[in-house]
Formats: C-alpha cells, sequence, structure tokens
C-alpha cells in the first residue's frame, strides 16, 4: 500500500469509526471531551503503528482495543490504585497477593499492614519501566487475560509474562525488605 492509499485508507476509517468509537468510550469516560482526546490519540497510534498492523481487515477490532486500552490508563491515572483494589478471583494466579498473606506479621495490626503494603506497592510500580507496570496491573489489578493484555499491546503472550514477572519479582523485593525492616 502505497502513502496516498494508506492516507486514504486512515481518513475514510477514522471519519466512520470516529463516532462509534467515542460512544464506545462513554460507558467508561463521561466527560465527552475526554473521550474525544483518547479517540484522537486512538488515530495518532494508528497512524505511527499503520504499517505494524498485520490484518487491516481487523482494522475495527483493532481501534477498540486500543480505545479500552488507552481508558483504562486513563482512569487509572485519575484515579490512584488503593490497597482495597488489590482483590482478584480466589481462581486466579495471585502469586504477590498469595505473598502478603503469607508474610502478614502475627503481631502487627493489619489495617498498618495493609497501608504499608499499599504503600510500598504504589512506590514500587511507580518505578518500574510502563511496560512492566502495565502487564501487572492490567493482569493483577484489572483482571485482563494475558492474551488480551498481549493483544492491546500488541506484543507476544510470553512478552506480557516476561514483564509481569519482572513486576511480581521487583514488587516481591521490596515487600520483602518492609517484612524485614517491620521484624526487626
Amino acid at each position: 500500500m502505497n502513502q496516498k492509499e494508506k492516507n486514504s485508507f486512515i481518513k475514510r476509517v477514522s471519519a466512520s469509526e470516529e463516532g462509534k468509537l467515542i460512544y464506545f468510550l462513554k460507558q467508561w469516560i463521561p466527560n465527552r471531551e475526554d473521550a474525544k482526546d483518547i479517540v484522537q490519540d486512538v488515530f495518532y497510534n494508528l497512524i505511527l503503528g499503520f504499517e505494524e498492523i498485520k490484518d487491516l481487515d481487523k482494522i475495527t477490532s483493532w481501534l477498540y482495543s486500543t480505545a479500552r486500552f488507552k481508558a483504562i490508563d486513563f482512569i487509572r491515572k485519575k484515579k490512584p490504585t488503593n490497597a482495597s483494589d488489590l482483590t482478584r478471583k480466589e481462581d486466579d494466579d495471585n502469586e504477590i497477593f498469595e505473598w502478603i498473606q503469607e508474610h502478614t506479621l502475627p503481631d502487627q495490626e493489619t489495617e498498618l499492614w495493609k497501608e504499608e503494603v499499599s504503600k510500598v506497592l504504589e512506590n514500587t510500580l511507580e518505578k518500574l519501566p510502563q511496560e512492566q507496570r502495565d502487564a501487572f496491573v492490567l493482569y493483577e489489578l484489572e483482571g485482563f487475560p494475558i492474551a488480551q493484555i498481549a493483544e492491546l499491546k500488541q506484543t507476544s503472550v510470553n512478552t506480557i509474562l516476561s514483564r509481569k514477572r519482572y513486576a511480581v519479582s521487583r514488587l516481591k523485593i521490596a515487600l520483602q525488605e518492609l517484612y524485614n525492616e517491620l521484624n526487626d
């Protein structure tokens, strides 16, 4: 596809999908202007990553997946994660949360421990590279399946698993330091 055809295709897709994407985002983003900004960002990503899209027949799916991810990112930036948000379905692989339960100090007040753990988690997550933080947050906190995260991030499942593992490892180190500090 030459540059003229590419520009024409992007223009057609943008014109036909813009209103639908804004409407789609309104379920999470009540402010129309914020939703419009996110849609513009989606189209900007389309322009930048057009050559990376392997199947143009699935462009609509790509647009909605990207919009959904950007909405989650927008909401996450607006609302900080609280310790009470750190819950998952019981059947999920939640090794970091199992580690926290196993390392709760017996003489430690539960609320104080939760506050300290929450602070360490937030600080450690902030220090992680964005890709690792996203993999951890989307899987562990938002409950997205690994395959869907890989699709949203346009990378392999193994890459997402690796990023999540690295984030969990860093979090465990930080939490172990807290545990050791409070246990001394």
